[in-house]
């Protein structure tokens, strides 16, 4: 099932302080996955018509706040994608000239320093969108609760 699909009024919302039985009647995996693929859905219909793709945005929003090994960067992206992957975005990056790399140390150049700077706006709006939905408190508490069941599964495993 794709995001959205066969979803009915009250999916995730609650009622009066009482969470809809379709709410509870998918197991935290599905809201997970569908979250998920919420979010990547968002982010890449808003860098749609743009040169950036949303793996391009991650290396370049990673890379803006400054240097890092490129062993750094793919540990810090390894979460989104295997390394294959991230090998084939970064020398996409690399080739178009927004990135470069000098021994193991990768950065910006001024031409990705513009992209992202460009697609920066796009990206706030999704985000905004997200704060409109969970506002400060939730978004903490939903981190805390992510953050929580990740270390306890971990742990066991």
């Amino acid at each position: 099932m794709t995001s959205g699909e066969g979803r009915t009024a009250g999916d995730g919302e609650q009622d009066g302080g009482q969470v809809g039985e379709r709410t509870m009647s998918r197991p935290v995996g599905w809201w997970l996955k569908e979250a998920d693929a919420s979010l990547d859905a968002a982010l890449d219909a808003a860098l749609k018509g743009t040169d950036v793709d949303r793996r391009e945005w991650q290396v370049l929003a990673t890379l803006a706040r400054g240097p890092v090994k490129r062993s750094t960067l793919l540990a810090a992206l390894a979460s989104f994608d295997p390394p294959e992957v991230l090998d084939r975005v970064l020398g996409g990056v690399l080739a178009r000239g927004w990135v470069e790399e000098s021994g193991d140390v990768l950065g910006l150049t001024g031409e990705g320093s513009a992209q992202q700077q460009a697609v920066r706006p796009r990206v706030q709006e999704v985000r905004s969108r997200v704060s409109e939905v969970l506002p400060q408190e939730d978004y903490v508490q939903l981190l805390s609760l992510l953050a929580r069941l990740v270390n306890g599964l971990r742990s066991t495993s």
